[in-house]
């Protein structure tokens, strides 16, 4: 991640590697959400099927390693207590 950090042109082989450690890669997510939101990421020869790429990898890293909780069951107004009929 310092690589990254320190040259960007190897963002896409870190990002790559990160892919292949699995669970491990977990604390890498601040840095991948921090590259996203970047208009512009360095990337190999910073072309853009290069920061495609990079974008397309990182989002899937991110949803294998955060994915959203998972949605709880729909309350029905029976059972919640506000006390209003």
């Amino acid at each position: 991640m310092q690589a990254m950090a320190k040259n960007p042109a190897t963002a896409n082989h870190i990002v790559n590697c990160l892919g292949r450690m699995g669970p491990l890669a977990a604390p890498a997510l601040p840095l991948l959400r921090e590259q996203l939101a970047q208009p512009r990421r360095g990337g190999r020869f910073q072309s853009i099927d290069h920061d495609e790429e990079l974008q397309r990898v990182s989002r899937t890293l991110i949803a294998r390693l955060d994915p959203p909780a998972p949605a709880g069951p729909p309350t029905s107004p029976s059972t919640t207590r506000s006390g209003c009929p």
